[in-house]
């Protein structure tokens, strides 16, 4: 497959591995963060750990301080305090005989400190401290002296990580200001109100705030490492659907959603691969174009539920056919192409091949098909081109085998033929057709002519004429149906087509009725597709028709092929009787080469069957046509209906109908399609119409 076809997943592969090398970064960065993060934070809750202690012990100095002490009981851990001795109500006995004596700030705090030693002997220690302590054991280490010294110099605060007995202190210390109320315990204070006295030391244990940091750095790392996983896994799952939707976005733009088949944009990748071989390697290859005969009328009659249905049948058994090598695609509607794997120096060889897969296709895809409750018959017209050294490119080719498929279609169809040089200029003969189809009708180009439909008791008498259509054509002259129908069929033309007829029928209904002044001439009967009788206005259509041209409805008769009458046949039912209650009168045209059955058409008020010209060719001379021909007639009989035989060209032809009672006849032996002048002075005639 070219790289215009390919969905990259080369590309694919390289996202995912950028966005696992930003994933993997943005990982490393966010570990580094925290980590970092949680180194700090063991100085930060240290510090904070000591500036809440420190706080904590200036609260105590200073609630003791503003009431002037606290009186607590003399026991073991409570001595007077000697430093107080100097006041007179420092110790005092109560009521019942019990010794209190005064706790001031100082002595207060002390006693926190001492308890909280006592509970956590490596914990968070605290004491006031001067240079001149009236308590020597309040004395200042050398770290405090520094921090005396800094405090007294303005710092608000000192602080500093250091070793004691080896292990990892913060220690910080913050300035402890005089107050009036301190004077009375410490008249020896040369320090006035708001100045530094001194100051509260505190020092932080940081190996159990380290031990924890330590034990975050396991979670850190642990749920950084479980994202990083959990990302990877995305990542690489991301990728696996990604490769998977890609695979199916790139299978589902080269497949046919109906068939599963290769479309047209990979069967062209194949076919110019295969070409730029055969020219490297100077060989030969091949490719078939299939179309399926009439499966436009399947399709508008049975609905395209159904058609899907056979094409993916009819793809099912090209695909069992075919060797795994070859590829067979479906190019669009019921199209399809096969490529051959081999490629030979020798042409004649390919050229057996294809021929020999052609006879094999056919006989594959004209074996019926059985979908719900419908029997299918589909035929295929195949072109075959052959791939040259020489050949321009896969377009060209693909339009070769195009041109040799419509020869085959020409030429009877379920057939197949080889690309000719002359059929290009064919294949663009038919385009030029279809582009001046689209303007023939405005340009006034089509006409009618009108066949005569006789009966026979003593004499031929007229029984009306059927209305069909001819193109004249500006430069190729009057052109028949059969060279236009099928374009406009494909084109989307025919429902255009189809009320065109109806109404220039009408318009001459009602230009004979004023002419003729009372003498018959019969019922004019219009053929009607499948799909303009399927439209859901069609009576409407009718009847708006019949308004405008004021024509008399019961001159009118609608012919409707039997491809028809199947596809709901209680809508069908429902339309004729609404054209029987207009006075229309209906016929069944072509019977016998459709899908109809007898338990349709009892069920249907149809006036008229037309048999079909392949039955009445060989009457008398092939005991088949005989018999069918002998059935038909007997059924019309049985079920009311009269018959019309098309196609009569011959005496032995008429002797053997008439002997069998049939009601009418139809073809040159009696008169060609005609123009309006023509059909009325085949009216006119006295004699029988043959004379």
């Amino acid at each position: 497959m070219k790289q215009g076809f390919k969905f990259d997943n080369k590309n694919l592969s390289l996202w995912t591995y950028l966005a696992a090398l930003l994933w993997s970064a943005v990982f490393v960065f966010s570990l580094e963060w925290n980590l970092k993060q949680n180194q700090r934070m063991v100085p930060e809750r240290a510090n904070a750990q000591a500036r809440a202690a420190i706080e904590k012990d200036l609260i105590y100095r200073s609630v003791v301080s503003r009431v002037g002490g606290v009186y607590m009981p003399v026991d073991q851990g409570i001595t007077p305090n000697p430093y107080l001795a100097h006041l007179p109500d420092r110790d005092v006995t109560t009521n019942d005989g019990r010794v209190l004596t005064l706790v001031n700030s100082s002595y207060f705090t002390r006693l926190v400190h001492d308890q909280e030693a006592i509970l956590s002997p490596d914990g968070i220690r605290g004491h006031a401290t001067k240079e001149n302590p009236l308590r020597p054991l309040n004395a200042p280490d050398s770290w405090e002296l520094r921090g005396l010294k800094k405090l007294r110099s303005g710092l608000p605060e000192w602080s500093e990580e250091t070793l004691i007995d080896g292990k990892p202190y913060l220690r910080m210390i913050k300035p402890r200001l005089a107050k009036a109320s301190c004077m009375a315990c410490h008249p020896e204070e040369s320090a006035l109100p708001g100045e530094i006295m001194g100051g509260i030391s505190v020092r932080i244990p940081l190996d159990l705030l380290q031990a924890n940091a330590d034990a975050r750095i396991l979670n850190i790392v642990g749920w950084h490492g479980g994202l990083w996983i959990l990302g990877m896994i995305g990542l690489i799952l991301g990728n696996r659907l990604l490769r998977i939707q890609s695979d199916k976005m790139h299978y589902s733009a080269l497949h046919d959603i109906l068939t599963d088949l290769p479309n047209r944009a990979l069967f062209m990748d194949r076919l110019e691969q295969r070409l730029e071989s055969a020219k490297r390697r100077k060989l030969t290859g091949a490719i078939l174009f299939l179309d399926l005969d009439r499966f436009k009328n399947i399709n508008d009659s049975l609905g395209h539920s159904v058609g899907d249905e056979l094409l993916k049948r009819v793809a099912e058994r090209q695909r069992f056919l075919l060797r795994a090598e070859d590829t067979v695609a479906r190019l669009g509607g019921d199209e399809f192409v096969i490529l051959l794997a081999d490629l030979h120096t020798d042409p004649e060889i390919i050229a057996i091949e294809a021929q020999n897969v052609a006879e094999k296709v056919q006989d594959a895809l004209s074996q019926p098909y059985k979908i719900g409750n419908h029997t299918l018959h589909s035929t295929p017209s195949i072109g075959i081109a052959m791939i040259t050294p020489d050949s321009q490119d896969a377009s060209e080719i693909l339009k070769q085998a195009d041109a040799a498929m419509y020869q085959a279609k020409e030429h009877g169809r379920n057939n197949y033929r080889f690309f000719l040089p002359s059929m290009q200029m064919l294949a663009a003969e038919r385009l030029d057709l279809e582009n001046a189809l689209h303007s023939a009708i405005t340009q006034n180009q089509m006409v009618l002519h009108y066949q005569p439909k006789i009966t026979i008791s003593r004499k031929e008498e007229i029984l009306g004429a059927e209305a069909l259509i001819r193109w004249q054509h500006p430069t190729r002259g009057l052109l028949l149906p059969g060279e236009f129908i099928a374009i406009a069929e494909e084109s989307g033309l025919i429902l255009q087509l189809g009320e065109w007829v109806l109404h220039e029928a009408c318009s001459q209904i009602k230009v004979w009725e004023r002419r003729f002044n009372g003498k018959s001439f019969g019922r004019i009967s219009v053929n009607i597709s499948p799909k303009q009788f399927q439209q859901k206005d069609f009576i409407q259509q009718v009847m708006t028709t019949l308004a405008a041209t004021q024509a008399d409805p019961t001159r009118l008769e609608l012919e409707l092929t039997e491809s028809s009458l199947v596809e709901d046949i209680h809508d069908v039912r429902k339309k004729m009787e609404e054209l029987k209650r207009l006075g229309i009168h209906i016929s069944i045209d072509d019977f016998g080469t459709g899908y109809s059955s007898l338990a349709y058409l009892k069920m249907l008020p149809v006036d008229v069957v037309k048999i079909d010209r392949s039955f009445i060719r060989d009457i008398g001379i092939d005991p088949n046509d005989d018999a069918i021909v002998e059935t038909i007639l007997a059924m019309s009989w049985r079920l009311g209906f009269r018959a019309i035989a098309e196609g009569v060209e011959t005496e032995e032809q008429l002797r053997f109908l008439r002997a069998r009672q049939c009601d009418g006849y139809q073809g040159y032996l009696f008169s060609k399609p005609v123009v309006p002048d023509e059909f009325e002075a085949i009216l006119f005639k006295s004699t029988d119409i043959r004379a």
